[in-house]
């Protein structure tokens, strides 16, 4: 039976003590090198500093994405490998970000594979909201537009909620089995969420306190709250993982 969420704050909270400013770094780390070359397509000016700043557009930004794309995966794997290390009482170090290199090729195929699904599932409800919000338009239904674009908007919103919860425990499984394959990984954490997608998700819903105070600390304080919620999630992990390995037993 799976633990309460405070049960797993407070895991998260012991197992982070006199470790705090080293997790910061690590999640800063990982930020810098999955989100600074993030391209922006159509975007020509953004606030940075609470100033208006044109932003570089063209080869650069769509090399940038390239490399961002490249990196997600086996960051992704070696962010998890550091917070599953700290949640087990291991030697977590900083050098563990750069572990998923280690598995480049199915971290980096992991990472497409949740964006392909996520967006696959997305389109489910976007493709005919589509359809039908040109059919009011034509018709002149504008009430009825509105009504479709929200409804199917929702919809749309949360089947990518479920699929993100759905696919959540991948690079944990890849982490625990680097045998396997990404999408292997994906197929048991299917399998792991089964009925504890809404527990994960409540999980997630009590951390928007603290996203909210992380935003106000000058947003820097972000990176205290996910440095605090990547540890709880991993415990969550653990937890689950028990289960699943003794129903898988039986």
């Amino acid at each position: 039976m799976l633990k309460q969420n405070n049960e797993y704050r407070a895991s998260a909270r012991r197992q982070l003590a006199g470790k705090w400013m080293i997790t910061v770094l690590i999640i800063l780390i990982s930020y810098i090198l999955t989100q600074a070359f993030q391209a922006n397509s159509g975007i020509k000016y953004s606030y940075v500093n609470g100033e208006l700043v044109h932003r570089t557009s063209g080869a650069f930004v769509n090399f940038g994405a390239l490399i961002n794309f490249i990196l997600a995966g086996p960051i992704a794997l070696g962010i998890t490998t550091y917070f599953l290390k700290l949640a087990r009482g291991e030697n977590a170090i900083i050098e563990d970000i750069f572990s998923g290199f280690k598995n480049f090729g199915n971290s980096f195929l992991l990472n497409l594979l949740v964006i392909i699904f996520v967006a696959l599932w997305s389109s489910i409800f976007i493709i005919p909201g589509a359809i039908l919000g040109i059919v009011f338009f034509i018709k002149q239904s504008f009430g009825m537009l509105v009504l479709t674009i929200i409804v199917f908007g929702i919809a749309s919103s949360v089947s990518v909620i479920m699929a993100g919860l759905r696919y959540s425990m991948a690079y944990y499984i890849l982490h625990d089995n680097p045998e396997i394959s990404s999408i292997e990984a994906i197929r048991r954490s299917k399998e792991m969420m089964k009925g504890n997608k809404g527990k994960l998700f409540m999980l997630m819903l009590s951390f928007i306190g603290w996203f909210i105070l992380g935003l106000l600390a000058l947003v820097i304080g972000l990176l205290w709250v996910s440095a605090y919620y990547n540890t709880t999630k991993a415990n969550f992990y653990e937890d689950l993982k028990q289960g699943y390995v003794r129903v898988e037993s039986l």
